[in-house]
Parts: C-alpha cells; sequence; structure tokens
C-alpha cells in the first residue's frame, strides 16, 4: 500500500467526516473541498445523520465523496478517527475505488497532525486487511482494492509533521498484520516450526539476533513446562529468542508470548464447539512477533527480547496426564490437575529464562483463560501486577491505542488455591477466580522481576466485523506494547 501526505488536495475519492448534528460540516472538510452548502443538503437527503460509522456516497460534480459520520462531537477522539478511517477504506473497497483521500481533521481534543495522521493510516491500513490466502474471492470482490492512501494537512508547513506519523501508523498496521496472518493461518499451516521460521526470517529482513532452540534440546536443558505440553503432538516444540539490541540501548524489556499453535485441551479435551477457533491460542506470540519487528522498524533505543514457547497442545499415547508432575526450568515442581492449563506450563519457563537478561520490564501476553473473557469479555485485556507504576503505565497506553486493560486482583490471598499436595504448585485452582489463579501460578516464576500478565483471550479474536478489525484474528497487543516502551521514562 502506498501512503502520500500532501497538503491541499489528493488524487481519489475524497472522504468528509461529519459531526452527528452538525450544522457546520465544513470544519472536517479538506481545504479544496466543497465550501457550500449543498453535500450537506444531498446527506440529509439520503438519510444521511452522522452517526459514528454511518457512510453515505455523494455525486459532486464529475467525481464522488464519501461523507463518514463521527457521531457527537463530544465523543470525538483519536480512537473515533481510527475507526472513520477504517470504516472509509472499507467503504471505498466495496465500491471499487482504489485511491482514497482522507482528511487531517483539526480539534482540541485531537491534538497535533502527526497523531492526527497516524491515526488515520492505522485505521485504514487495518480496516482492508483481509486473509484470503486460501479462498477464492466471489466475482463481485475480484479486483476491488486499495492501492494509495493520501492524507491531506491544511498548511504546507504540517506535511513533514504528518508524514512522520503516517510513517509510524503504517508500521504499526503493517506489524499488526503480519500477526494476523499468523493468527488466521490454520494450523496445519502455521506450526510451531513455521513460527520459528518467521522470527528468522524477520531477524534476517531487520538485522536481529535469533535463536531457537528445538524440542531435543528443550528437554536435555530442563525446559520442563514447554516438553510437557509438546510431548503429545508429532510437531516438536521450538524455543524462540528474537533480541533487538541496538546500540547504546537505554533500558531492556522481555516480551514473553504464548506460542499454542493449535489447543485441543490435550488429554482434558475441550468440547468440539468453536475448537477450530483454537488456531489463534498463539496470538501472544503472534504479538511478540509484530512488536518486536514494529520497534526495529521504529528504531526503539531499548533492547527488547522477545521470548516465545511455540507448541501444540493435543492429546495421544505421549501426551502429559493430569496427575503428572512436571519439573521447570526454574526447578519448581508442577502438579498437571488440567491439561488444558497449558498455557502457563510454557509462560513458566519463558519467565524463568526471561530473568538472564536483567530486564526493566517483563510482559506476557497469552490467550490464557476463558474465566478472563467471562469476566471482561471482549472489550478489555485482563492486567495482572504488584507493580503499581507499571500498571499505570500500561492503563495510559491502553487508553491512547484503545488497547485498554483492566486490573484484576493478584492478593496472596488466592495463593492456597494453587498449592498441590505433591509438587511445589499445581496448574489449575478450580472454576473460582480462574484468571486470577492463572496469575498467581505465573506469579510463581515472575518472582524478582518487574513483571505484568496480560491475559488476551477476549481480545485476541472477534466473531463479528468491527470498523478497523475484520472478523477473525485482531493481533491485539502489539500497538499497546510499543507505546508503553516508546513512552517509556
Amino acid at each position: 500500500m502506498r501512503v502520500f501526505v500532501k497538503a491541499g488536495r489528493g488524487d481519489g475519492l475524497q472522504v468528509v467526516a461529519a459531526l452527528e448534528g452538525d450544522a457546520k460540516p465544513e470544519r472536517f472538510l479538506p481545504v479544496a473541498a466543497l465550501r457550500d452548502r449543498e453535500l450537506g443538503r444531498l446527506a440529509a437527503g439520503a438519510g444521511f445523520r452522522g452517526a459514528a460509522n454511518e457512510t453515505v456516497l455523494l455525486p459532486r460534480g464529475p467525481q464522488w465523496v464519501l461523507v463518514v459520520g463521527l457521531g457527537k462531537s463530544k465523543d470525538l477522539s483519536l480512537e473515533r478517527l481510527r475507526q472513520f478511517a477504517g470504516t472509509a477504506s472499507r467503504a471505498a473497497r466495496s465500491r471499487g475505488f482504489r485511491r482514497v483521500v482522507l482528511p487531517v481533521l483539526y480539534d482540541r481534543a485531537l491534538g497535533p497532525a502527526s497523531g492526527v495522521a497516524q491515526v488515520l493510516v492505522e485505521g485504514a491500513l487495518l480496516g482492508l486487511y483481509r486473509y484470503d490466502r486460501f479462498r477464492r474471492l466471489p466475482k463481485h470482490e475480484r479486483g476491488k482494492r486499495v492501492d494509495a492512501l493520501t492524507i491531506v494537512v491544511g498548511r504546507s508547513s504540517e506535511v513533514g509533521e504528518a508524514r512522520r506519523g503516517a510513517e509510524k501508523g503504517q508500521i504499526l498496521a503493517e506489524s499488526v498484520s503480519f500477526a494476523r496472518d499468523l493468527i488466521n493461518g490454520p494450523s496445519n499451516v502455521v506450526t510451531p516450526t513455521v513460527l520459528a521460521n518467521e522470527a528468522r526470517a524477520l531477524a534476517r529482513r531487520h538485522r536481529l539476533s535469533c535463536t531457537v532452540m528445538p524440542f531435543a534440546r528443550l528437554k536435555r536443558l530442563g525446559f520442563g513446562g514447554v516438553v510437557g505440553v509438546a510431548q503429545g503432538s508429532a510437531h516438536p516444540a521450538q524455543f524462540i529468542v528474537l533480541d533487538y539490541r541496538p546500540s547504546r540501548a537505554k533500558r531492556t524489556f522481555a516480551l514473553c508470548g504464548k506460542g499454542i499453535t493449535f489447543d485441543s485441551g490435550g488429554i482434558s479435551l475441550k468440547p468440539a464447539e468453536k475448537m477450530e477457533q483454537m488456531k489463534y491460542d498463539m496470538s501472544g506470540a503472534a504479538a511478540v512477533l509484530g512488536a518486536v519487528q514494529a520497534a526495529a522498524r521504529l528504531r526503539l533505543p531499548s533492547r527488547i527480547v522477545g521470548i516465545i514457547a511455540a507448541t501444540e497442545n493435543l492429546p495421544s499415547g505421549t501426551a502429559q496426564k493430569p496427575g503428572d508432575v512436571l519439573k521447570t526450568l526454574s526447578g519448581k515442581t508442577v502438579e498437571v490437575i488440567n491439561t488444558d492449563a497449558e498455557g502457563r506450563l510454557v509462560l513458566a519457563d519463558c519467565l524463568q529464562y526471561a530473568k538472564r537478561y536483567k530486564p526493566d520490564c517483563v510482559v506476557d501476553l497469552a490467550t490464557l483463560t476463558g474465566a478472563c473473557v467471562v469476566a471482561l469479555g471482549g472489550e478489555a485485556i485482563g492486567l495482572f501486577t504488584k507493580d503499581e507504576k507499571l500498571a499505570a503505565r500500561l492503563n495510559e497506553a491502553g487508553k491512547l491505542t484503545h488497547e485498554r486493560v483492566w486490573r484484576l486482583p493478584l492478593w496472596d490471598e488466592y495463593a492456597p488455591l494453587i498449592k498441590s499436595d505433591v509438587a511445589d504448585v499445581k496448574n489449575a485452582g478450580g472454576r473460582e477466580g480462574g484468571a486470577i489463579t492463572a496469575a498467581k501460578f505465573l506469579e510463581e516464576f515472575a518472582g524478582g522481576l518487574p513483571w505484568v500478565h496480560l491475559d488476551i483471550a477476549g481480545t485476541a479474536w472477534v466473531d463479528k466485523d468491527k470498523p478497523y478489525v475484520p472478523k477473525g484474528a485482531v493481533g491485539v497487543g502489539i500497538r499497546l506494547l510499543i507505546q508503553l516502551m516508546e513512552r517509556w521514562r
């Protein structure tokens, strides 16, 4: 996708933003667009009200104008602009337009042109995403694509600032799309080995260090959590370490991702309904890969180590069983109560491995528990930490990116629920407080680290299209992590 930033006017379908009930929509028109009330009269005649993400395509001489609603002025925000851009780009593609022109909107609530340009590009490119590798597009969709996006600013002096924002937006959108491709890929295609190969390719493109430890080595070195989960699968586990290390790095971040490329539940088999979606159980790993890629392209001044345990969780004659005891990389033993509580087992080894880098911050991301989905639905990431400052930083990053987090308790009163009679700890604490006891389990292995756990089970997949999130993989966490690391002081 080619992205341009210009002053005045761009070539292509002109997109106009309209506030709901605004008597003067001219304030949000591109500079060279309509200055009279004709457009408003035509929109009103078509029943257009300006509600959020409402669209109407109107003629203007030999050309067309797409009017997109922003909703009420009190709700105007950068997130609303992401939705506006996603809605506009998808509407343009569905109508056969290949070039789209989006205006930088000026309002105190939106901030400088750079931030506005960034979210416009993010929303437009993410809205245009689709995963069609294995399907033939219907005849009416073939050839419908957007080739160029132009961001129009009001003054030529703002072009440079807006261009920097647009470039950042494009990098973030492309990194999220990369993660979406991995998550949407079927598990017979995106295996642990393929995930490792993607990491190697990413390292070559961006001159990163990449280490991949195969199953035999993991077994020899004592990665008992990963080995226990992986031993039921014909596809060997891969432990992936991707290291972005710029010169004079100011700090070190360790990002740990759950990479279960398919989760059947193992011997504790899941119900058949929606099991096909369990290819998305490696969303945490995909987010780590996408975040490291984005950080390298943005040249963040911090060392960022991505640590991923990639494996399948399947039942077989060699699979781990309820009642088994594993010895993890930390030396702690774990009684396996439920083989479907496998993500915390592989993350235990990831967190222990992260300690060797002495990081300033460790974030693990995982589609860890159905309990978090029950608690928060699909609108918030479950956040667990005892570090108040880290919680505040992530909360602020979540507000800016609209990848919002909601903090859940990590009180010590929950610890007895994962106490085992035969091992140091057990991997499941029962139905009550399931997301919390999972986090308490991880805390056992994060001791001494400035650590936060993000349960993305409810936010990593959507069953219905949203303005800039088509049905399927979301690619959640990448923009959140970049915002956290970029603003770290």
